[in-house]
Protein backbone atom coordinates (compact mmCIF):
# COMPACT_ATOMS: atom_id res chain seq x y z
CA UNK A 1 0.00 0.00 0.00
CA UNK A 2 2.89 2.36 0.66
CA UNK A 3 4.04 2.06 -2.96
CA UNK A 4 0.60 3.00 -4.27
CA UNK A 5 0.08 5.75 -1.70
CA UNK A 6 2.72 7.93 -3.36
CA UNK A 7 0.70 7.87 -6.61
CA UNK A 8 -2.12 9.91 -5.06
CA UNK A 9 -2.56 13.27 -3.36
CA UNK A 10 -2.70 13.04 0.43
CA UNK A 11 -6.39 13.95 0.54
CA UNK A 12 -7.32 11.17 -1.90
CA UNK A 13 -5.43 8.67 0.21
CA UNK A 14 -7.03 9.91 3.44
CA UNK A 15 -10.50 9.64 1.90
CA UNK A 16 -9.72 6.12 0.72
CA UNK A 17 -8.54 5.07 4.17
CA UNK A 18 -11.62 6.51 5.86
CA UNK A 19 -14.07 4.78 3.53
CA UNK A 20 -12.34 1.46 2.88
CA UNK A 21 -10.21 0.77 5.93
CA UNK A 22 -12.18 2.58 8.64
CA UNK A 23 -15.50 1.66 7.05
CA UNK A 24 -17.03 5.11 7.42
CA UNK A 25 -20.01 6.10 5.26
CA UNK A 26 -19.19 8.07 2.12
CA UNK A 27 -21.60 10.84 3.06
CA UNK A 28 -19.85 11.37 6.38
CA UNK A 29 -16.38 11.38 4.78
CA UNK A 30 -17.54 13.77 2.05
CA UNK A 31 -18.83 16.19 4.66
CA UNK A 32 -15.59 15.99 6.65
CA UNK A 33 -13.36 16.65 3.64
CA UNK A 34 -15.65 19.20 1.99
CA UNK A 35 -16.12 17.20 -1.19
CA UNK A 36 -19.08 15.58 -2.92
CA UNK A 37 -20.10 12.02 -2.21
CA UNK A 38 -19.28 11.29 -5.84
CA UNK A 39 -15.72 12.54 -5.28
CA UNK A 40 -15.37 10.17 -2.33
CA UNK A 41 -16.40 7.15 -4.40
CA UNK A 42 -14.22 8.23 -7.32
CA UNK A 43 -11.23 8.44 -4.98
CA UNK A 44 -12.03 5.00 -3.60
CA UNK A 45 -12.38 3.57 -7.08
CA UNK A 46 -9.12 5.06 -8.35
CA UNK A 47 -7.08 3.84 -5.40
CA UNK A 48 -8.62 0.35 -5.54
CA UNK A 49 -7.93 0.13 -9.27
CA UNK A 50 -4.30 1.12 -8.71
CA UNK A 51 -3.95 -1.40 -5.87
CA UNK A 52 -5.37 -4.16 -8.09
CA UNK A 53 -2.94 -3.18 -10.83
CA UNK A 54 0.00 -3.33 -8.44
CA UNK A 55 -1.11 -6.62 -6.90
CA UNK A 56 -1.69 -8.28 -10.27
CA UNK A 57 2.03 -8.01 -10.93
CA UNK A 58 2.83 -10.07 -7.84
CA UNK A 59 1.37 -13.31 -9.16
CA UNK A 60 3.56 -13.41 -12.25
Amino acid sequence: MQIVQTDFPATTWQIFRQVVIAGRPGVEVAREFGVTVNAVYLARSRVLARLREELSGLDR
